[in-house]
């Protein structure tokens, strides 16, 4: 099987057109049909449905299509492992959500201090798609709640979070019930923030009431100062903003507080000198961060925390 024939078959994947993925190869129509045919002929399996909107993957297609980007990954792993340095050098790109993301001009910062030859590139979205994008390499590693329970990844590191009510001071608190019936204000409806809450609020025979998402931290953040719900985050989170009016963070009791921020990454993936020191400067300015082989007993307390 020719690489180029995947790399054809790839692109034309990505277009979900054979016309648009001539134009993205600089390549002539007929080309890009002949390649395809070419490779069908060889699997002995058609690859693609064709319709009147263009075409779409058969499930051989499919199939295939996750074995090319894992071709394609290699042949750029074997590229670094042979140009690697022991001088880090090169781009490493490395995701977080929202709330782990605060934590991380500190480590930014002494890492370009450290390795200015090094670009690092962030992408910050939600923890299922940060997963997603671990497991298909379109990033290096990811700061996010865990623990992770996937065969393919590994979780380098778990930083402790402690998380508390943020409240307006427009609501005020007088201990859980005074949330009881406010909106709950959250970028992520189902995430593990959520859970214990609700673990908190059924011990004391309370409900959950309504919840409102928000897509960024700031339109958040906003809205719990105007008095419009409340907000579950990390108390680290809280004291970054260093808010001094208007809002006041109450933590959780310790047995529903902690809550593990992992660093994950796939296991598979071939450790740049770049990433493998990002990783070093990570445990040195996260001084509460603990290595991997610690981490089953902080995700035995975390599950026994959602009971």
């Amino acid at each position: 099987m020719d690489i180029g024939l995947l790399k054809v078959f790839q692109a034309v994947a990505k277009e979900g057109s054979i016309s648009k993925a001539a134009q993205s190869l600089s390549y002539v129509q007929s080309n890009v049909t002949a390649r395809i045919q070419q490779l069908e002929q060889e699997l002995k399996t058609p690859l693609f449905y064709r319709h009147s909107r263009g075409i779409t993957l058969t499930s051989a297609g499919q199939t295939l299509l996750e074995y090319t980007v894992r071709i394609f990954k290699l042949l750029e792993e074997a590229q670094q492992a042979v140009l690697d340095s022991p001088v880090p050098k090169g781009t490493i790109m490395i995701g977080s959500d929202t709330t782990a993301a605060v934590r991380l001009p500190v480590i930014l910062s002494a890492y370009r201090s450290c390795y200015p030859d090094v670009e690092v590139q962030l992408q910050i979205c939600r923890p299922a798609d940060l997963i997603e994008a671990v497991l298909q390499h379109t990033v290096h590693g990811a700061f996010l709640d865990g623990p992770v329970d996937h065969p393919e990844i590994v979780q380098e590191l778990v930083i402790n979070e402690q998380l508390g009510l943020i409240i307006p001071d427009s609501m005020g608190y007088e201990g859980l019930h005074s949330v009881q019936g406010q909106t709950l204000l959250m970028l992520n409806a189902e995430c593990l923030y959520r859970m214990r809450l609700e673990a908190w609020l059924r011990e004391d025979g309370l409900k959950l009431g309504k919840v409102m998402e928000f897509g960024t931290m700031e339109g958040l953040m906003a809205c719990v100062r105007a008095g419009i719900g409340y907000a579950v985050l990390p108390v680290s989170y809280f004291k970054r903003m260093n808010i001094t009016q208007g809002i006041s963070c109450h933590p959780f009791p310790d047995r529903y507080a902690e809550v593990p921020t992992v660093f994950i990454r796939r296991r598979d993936l071939y450790m740049t000198s770049a990433f493998r020191e990002f990783i070093e400067v990570v445990k040195v300015h996260l001084p509460e961060a603990v290595c991997s082989d610690e981490l089953s007993a902080s995700a035995s307390r975390a599950a026994d925390a959602g009971k």
